[in-house]
């Protein structure tokens, strides 16, 4: 079976040693290359074509550049490609149009990296060109479970190569210290500013914290035009930076931005005790720089979310509100370590290499078969019981489907009252 993998990368980053590590690309298209390069070395009856839109430096034995979503669906019809598996948000109604003209001969595959809307759902459940939606996380998938398309979706978990525990312990400061870590792209999405307003609380709770920032405006996209501090936009620059100077316009002593970083970021976050991963929660689904922190022995704090939900060992540490993570912070900083030997063990048997790619490799080759409801998860979040329940009558009273969905309640409180992301 010939199965495309799309990656819509575009820069020029080397990464041909990704089996040590994310080498400094978002983590979706991470995971594009990860997957697709996990199937290649199996003896498995699929044949796996990498599919870029640019040249890129990648291990893979068979690559094509295909250019845009129009000449990837001509490439894929010329070559017989049975499956194409795409990011979600590339299937939109701009390229529906280019996906149409290959749909008698590629069976789609949407990996939700970055989660749909209700109108998006409803579409998708009615195209049978898409015979699958891959979620990042069960909690992911059970955010829609009320909705129709729960039929056709299923959850792989994001895969992390991590090596063997004494590996980690080598290179981690077990040590009480007082440092914290950040990882990810410097834009309002991804939260930083809600940690650098939290930042002069801790100082005033515990002097000697030290924050160490990896990351840059510039994660995803190397042409953005950063701001005077070379970090982030000039928008976002101006937003953080009074957070995180003093009186005299100076940077904070305690404050550390270490920039993009390859697998060197592992000897950073070794010598932090606490992590914190978005702090807002938004745009997350599975969060692979969260299982990095725990493997490197960080002690995890940041919002109660469904992707921290899956990933996070202690959850006693997830917050409901965005105005609480300094004082989570001081909490972590100021408590005992969790046990790492737990951590690791919790890492290694949830989020293993070969458990997630015996699923995608169940999920590609029974392709034209149906799939069964996936089961829920056991953290009773959103009134999971409820949408399990609407799913099922929606199965028999097609009618039903025009209800909306629970979650939009859930979302327009959260933004709306009580602001829970927001601070």
């Amino acid at each position: 079976m010939k199965v495309g993998f799309f990656l819509n990368q575009l820069d020029s980053t080397d990464c041909r040693g990704i089996l040590q590590g994310n080498p400094g690309i978002g983590g979706s298209e991470y995971e594009i290359l990860l997957v697709s390069y996990l199937l290649e070395q199996r003896s498995n009856e699929i044949d796996v074509n990498l599919l870029l839109k640019v040249p890129m430096k990648v291990p893979h034995k068979k690559t094509s550049i295909v250019g845009d979503i129009e000449g990837l669906c001509n490439y894929c019809t010329k070559e017989k490609i049975h499956v194409l598996i795409i990011n979600q948000s590339q299937y939109n109604f701009r390229t529906k149009k280019y996906f149409d003209v290959c749909a008698n001969d590629v069976s789609l595959i949407l990996w939700d990296h970055n989660g749909m809307h209700r109108d998006k759902l409803d579409d998708i459940y009615n195209i049978t060109q898409v015979k699958r939606i891959v979620c990042c996380g069960r909690e992911m998938l059970d955010l829609y479970r009320d909705h129709i398309a729960t039929l056709k979706s299923t959850y792989v978990y994001n895969i992390f190569p991590f090596h063997s525990k004494q590996w980690y312990k080598d290179r981690m400061d077990e040590a009480d210290n007082h440092n914290v870590v950040y990882m990810g792209v410097l834009n309002p999405i991804k939260g930083f500013h809600v940690l650098a307003k939290s930042w002069k609380r801790v100082l005033d709770k515990v002097p000697d914290a030290q924050l160490y920032v990896i990351g840059s405006g510039k994660l995803y996209d190397k042409n953005v035009k950063l701001g005077k501090y070379g970090l982030a936009s000039e928008d976002y620059e101006q937003l953080i930076m009074p957070y995180l100077e003093d009186s005299n316009g100076q940077l904070l002593p305690s404050v550390h931005f270490m920039g993009l970083m390859g697998t060197e970021k592992f000897d950073v976050m070794g010598k932090c005790k606490v992590g914190v991963p978005n702090p807002t929660g938004i745009s997350e689904t599975f969060c692979i720089c969260g299982i990095e922190m725990q493997l490197m022995g960080c002690n995890i704090t940041t919002i109660r979310h469904p992707a921290y939900l899956d990933t996070v060992f202690n959850h006693k540490y997830l917050y409901k509100h965005c105005s609480c993570l300094a004082d989570y912070i001081i909490d972590r900083l100021l408590s005992p370590r969790d046990n790492y030997d737990d951590i690791y063990n919790f890492v290694n048997t949830k989020f293993g290499v070969e458990s997630s790619i015996l699923r995608w490799e169940k999920i590609i080759q029974t392709i034209d078969e149906p799939w069964p409801i996936e089961r829920m998860s056991e953290y009773p979040y959103q009134l999971k019981s409820l949408k399990n329940t609407l799913l099922h009558l929606k199965m028999k009273i097609s009618i039903l489907n025009r209800l909306p969905l629970i979650r939009k309640f859930y979302d327009f409180y959260k933004y709306n009252i009580s602001k829970s992301n927001q601070w």
